[in-house]
């Protein structure tokens, strides 16, 4: 199983742009095969950070879901959104 999450940091009146984009992921994601878990959260003390918490069967699932056309639109269009890159970070399960 491959646990992990991607932190979002939107620029300053950006935010709802970049919720939307984020927003749009979620119902084509949990359609994919391999998604076992795929939730979006917003940090209730910085409406700016937004976070997603993922799970997927294994990594080939993961590495399917990298190459989607949503996913690859989502890459595109995040530059012009965020304050610096998303923060992904890998889990093991205890």
């Amino acid at each position: 199983m491959i646990h992990l999450t991607a932190t979002f940091e939107a620029k300053p009146s950006k935010e709802n742009t970049l919720k939307e984009l984020l927003l749009s992921m979620i119902k084509p994601t949990q359609k994919e095969a391999g998604c076992v878990r795929y939730t979006l959260l917003r940090d209730s003390n910085n409406p700016l950070i937004f976070q997603f918490q993922e799970q997927f069967i294994n990594q080939a699932a993961f590495e399917s879901h990298c190459n989607e056309p949503h996913y690859l639109n989502l890459i595109d269009s995040l530059e012009s959104l965020l304050v610096k890159d998303p923060i992904i970070t890998f889990y093991e399960q205890l």
